[in-house]
């Protein structure tokens, strides 16, 4: 898949589309406002709404936070939490 450029896209955004699902589900099962995550996360409001419709992509310390604040719960196809501070492996 490494020479294949539309399949690595398609993978890529579904793995985004699945962060923002992930990332909106999660926010509201927890009972917080779109501005109290960002508060979490150090951001504003418009950015945690930017990510949940897709005009704004997390950078993997996002993504890492949102695992540091959410645990287990949230879930990142394709990328496997292994515990130690910083340290991710992924399953691509």
């Amino acid at each position: 898949m490494k020479n294949n450029v539309v399949r690595r896209k398609i993978k890529v955004n579904s793995l985004m589309t699945e962060v923002q699902h992930n990332l909106r589900r999660l926010r509201k099962r927890n009972k917080l406002t779109q501005s109290q995550l960002g508060a979490k996360l150090n951001v504003d409001q418009a950015t945690i709404s930017n990510f949940e419709t897709g005009k704004t992509v997390m950078t993997v310390a996002q993504l890492y936070e949102m695992y540091l604040i959410f645990g287990d719960d949230f879930d990142c196809p394709f990328i496997h939490y292994t515990g130690q501070e910083n340290n991710m492996s992924n399953s691509f």
